[in-house]
């Protein structure tokens, strides 16, 4: 039996920015169900569907076959159904659909080992239409609705211990697996004869809010499944500058001129850096005489003054000095810098940074904006013995 894998990764989200390219565990969201997908003997092909040039770079690193998803499949109304019957059309063009088809979610970055074998081969011996991954649930549910609310798990009148609530469990959306001829068929994931296969609920992790990329990066540092920052071939550093390089403070002289408080191991970590043949950029929103003077006396590469489009300037950087994404590190701390998340080899932030934006870091300082952030980041680079020789 042909099996395929299919990974819908789309570029576009508005809880977490470029959340399929978030770090977890040192490695991109959407790599982790590769990896998975890749390790299983059962499947043959392993396809990530996306809208988006940089996932498709990143998936095919990682070993992914590509299908280029057309923009009106994936806007934040299209569902994942859509991607799959574009892939399915897609094989048919191309050559034969398979005749299973697995869907991996790609926000779902735990799989144990062996996860994906079992449940194919549980998929194979059943002879079920469809399969999907579940894990026990033992809460107390009830449904409501305009004539009031009723228990959905248990009786009121006879309320059981949470561990005698048995046979509930809940759908986790890490994996389904199809029939093809059911999919094309019905046009869903799901139906026929349908099995669930049983998962462990720390496996069951999805995430949709930046909370859950929080709850997912503690347990992969209790997996040990951090790895090291991707800054072995870093050559420009990103900087905002109100709350990162100062402390975010607004400081006015009697005469009226705007005074803003540096800090020298910043600077020194910066100066060095360029030493080594790496560039800087500052990339602000206000437009401010100090930040200039700062920049000039640093000698950086590349200022933007009265920025409102972060992510625009990092494209635009990266056309104009011929520079890959990857080659890209940056920090900020507030809303203002989240475009730039996704968008780079990594996103750092200031130990004080806005919630939102420690939420999607792949690495927080120690040290607040205005005191050493910057200069801890440096290190970390410097650590990594970054020397790049600078283009002539």
């Amino acid at each position: 039996m042909a099996t395929f894998a299919l990974i819908p990764a789309r570029g576009g989200s508005k809880g977490i920015p470029r959340k399929n390219l978030q770090l977890v565990g040192g490695r991109p969201l959407v790599v982790h169900s590769i990896a998975h997908a890749r390790a299983c003997a059962a499947i043959d092909r392993v396809f990530v569907s996306t809208d988006d040039d940089e996932i498709a770079r990143v998936s095919a690193a990682a070993g992914a076959e590509i299908i280029v998803r057309p923009p009106h499949l994936a806007g934040d109304t299209a569902s994942t159904e859509s991607a799959m019957q574009h892939a399915v059309d897609t094989w048919r063009t191309t050559g034969s659909p398979p005749d299973a088809i697995v869907l991996l979610q790609a926000t779902s970055p735990f799989r144990s080992a062996g996860q994906l074998d079992g449940a194919l081969a549980e998929f194979k011996r059943s002879g079920c239409d469809s399969l999907l991954s579940v894990a026990r649930f033992h809460g107390f549910v009830w449904r409501t609705s305009a004539t009031g609310a009723r228990p959905f798990t248990y009786e009121p009148t006879a309320r059981p211990r949470r561990q005698d609530i048995r046979d509930i469990v809940l759908e986790t959306g890490s994996f389904y697996i199809t029939r093809r001829e059911l999919f094309e068929r019905d046009g869903a994931r799901l139906g026929g004869n349908i099995v669930t296969w049983e998962v462990p609920s720390n496996d069951a992790l999805d995430i949709d809010e930046p909370s859950d990329l929080l709850r997912a990066r503690a347990e992969a540092r209790r997996r040990g499944m951090m790895g090291e920052l991707p800054l072995g071939g870093i050559e420009w550093l990103v900087l905002d500058v109100d709350g990162t390089l100062t402390d975010g403070a607004m400081y006015y002289g009697e005469s009226g001129d705007e005074l803003k408080r540096f800090c020298t191991r910043d600077g020194h970590g910066i100066a060095r850096f360029r030493a080594n043949g790496g560039r800087v950029a500052f990339i602000t929103g206000e437009s401010s005489r100090a930040v200039a003077r700062r920049a000039e006396k640093l000698a950086v590469d590349h200022v933007v003054l009265g920025c409102r489009d972060k992510a625009a300037a990092i494209v635009d950087l990266c056309r104009r000095f011929r520079v890959a994404p990857s080659a890209v590190v940056a920090m900020g701390d507030d809303i203002n810098d989240l475009p730039m998340v996704g968008r780079v080899a990594a996103f750092a932030a200031p130990a004080d940074a806005h919630p939102d934006v420690l939420a999607v870091a792949d690495w927080i300082a120690e040290r607040p904006g205005g005191d050493g952030a910057v200069r801890e980041l440096l290190d970390l680079v410097e650590a990594a013995r970054v020397r790049v020789p600078r283009a002539a």
